[in-house]
């Protein structure tokens, strides 16, 4: 659950929005949308705390984890395919390249094996062992074949790159999940995949920007409206949005 009270954002004299109150809560798909240079990506800010509040209070639970999907490609050119999604969970990597170092030692002794031990734990603990599975239907359902999983991210295409950060996004499973326009460069069957997936597969609390109406409709259960300095919840698709607005 994430809670807004009397948030405000200003840039100078220039208020985006102010005196906000809302409640958003786990399991619920809530479409942001506004003008261009309404505050969007501000708001996404705001919640992961890039962004300081010029006054009011966001609240998120201190367990909650947040995904958010950035377009930062570069830094995974040379990385196989599987890894880019695999380190979506830093502690399930870091887990596994320790162990896998250690299969590499020559040097083995009790400490040795107590941390591998240990090692296995976090590893099972963090669902390593399905990991390869789900790595493997998510990037296929956003239209990667299985022959590119095992090469670097520079063999695909800037668009396909793009849906391998969507799919390191989606492994995360974090508690709440922003999306900023998560369909662009997909095809209408990979659009399809991502709208089952939300729906049907992923149990947090979703946030996404989106200028596909079909995209919204099929997917959201509410309206998060940027307009005249407000945040407006609205429940429903983008349909009964604008006849109620």
């Amino acid at each position: 659950m994430i809670s807004l009270s009397n948030v405000g954002m200003a840039f100078g004299d220039r208020f985006l929005f102010c005196d906000v109150d809302l409640i958003l809560n786990a399991g619920n798909r809530y479409a942001l949308v506004g003008a261009n240079g309404s505050g969007k990506s501000t708001f996404f800010k705001l919640i992961t705390g890039e962004e300081t509040l010029s006054f009011g209070e966001v609240s998120i639970p201190k367990d909650a984890t947040i995904g958010w999907l950035k377009q930062d490609q570069f830094r995974y050119e040379d990385t196989p395919i599987l890894d880019v999604v695999l380190q979506g969970k830093p502690v399930l990597w870091a887990a596994q390249q320790e162990r896998d170092a250690l299969l590499l030692s020559e040097a083995w002794d009790d400490a040795t094996g107590f941390r591998f031990a240990e090692l296995e734990e976090i590893i099972i603990h963090q669902e390593g062992y399905q990991a390869l599975g789900e790595m493997t239907s998510i990037l296929e359902g956003l239209g990667i074949p299985a022959k590119y999983h095992q090469k670097p991210l520079s063999a695909l295409s800037g668009g396909y790159k793009l849906r391998v950060l969507l799919a390191q996004t989606l492994f995360q499973r974090p508690s709440i999940l922003l999306l900023d326009e998560p369909t662009n460069h997909l095809d209408i069957l990979s659009i399809r995949w991502l709208e089952k997936f939300l729906k049907t597969d992923f149990q947090g609390l979703v946030i996404f920007i989106s200028h596909d109406i079909e995209f919204i409709n099929n997917t959201c259960d509410a309206i998060l409206d940027i307009d005249y300095g407000e945040v407006r919840k609205y429940s429903g698709n983008y349909q009964k949005f604008l006849a109620e607005k």
